[in-house]
């Protein structure tokens, strides 16, 4: 994938609908029904939309389609080099790319805090609910370091497994210079 290719997709997923179909499907692979019913609060037919404009723009694929009353039902997945935007687009992105990308995490985090807290039974504490920011000082190889150990840890726990109390969670990460100190 090239550079404009890269920067192609971070702009087709930066929709706030389309971030949260990519952040659902990450990691497994939903049906469109199955879709829908977890993004309830988005119309079936912008959902449905949304979706064909990711499978167009190669963020998600089909890994499944099923004869199911006279329909044809799909499962998919995300492309995962697609989902994340590599050096290369990184490196080339300008500064007001990176302020919308940025811009559209912070965005999508706190929209999914928001639908959280206002979940039935949503609990801050019972849930271990935690947001923090701890200023560290750190040498750029040092900071690249850090994100790929943190990277690391999170690794099992990137894959559903069973278990009575595990159940998917958002963990985010934003690593920047203090331009204060």
């Amino acid at each position: 994938m090239g550079i404009n290719d890269g920067a192609r997709i971070a702009e087709t997923v930066l929709h706030p609908i389309r971030l949260r179909i990519v952040h659902a499907l990450i990691g497994r692979e939903l049906t469109a029904r199955r879709l829908s019913a977890e993004l309830s609060d988005v119309p079936q037919a912008s959902l449905y939309r949304h979706v064909a404009r990711l499978v167009d723009a190669g963020v998600l694929r089909i890994t499944r389609e099923e004869q199911v009353r006279g329909g044809t039902q799909r499962t998919y997945a995300t492309v995962e080099p697609a989902v994340t935007l590599g050096p290369d687009a990184f490196d080339a992105a300008s500064p007001a790319d990176h302020q919308r990308y940025f811009a559209a995490f912070a965005g999508a985090l706190v929209a999914g805090f928001d639908r959280y807290l206002r979940s039935t039974g949503a609990s801050p504490t019972r849930d271990a609910i935690a947001y923090q920011q701890v200023p560290i000082w750190a040498t750029p190889a040092e900071s690249r370091e850090l994100a790929a150990r943190i990277t690391e840890l999170l690794e099992p726990l990137r894959t559903p497994a069973d278990g009575p109390n595990r159940r998917r969670a958002s963990f985010a990460m934003a690593l920047h210079p203090d331009p204060e100190a």
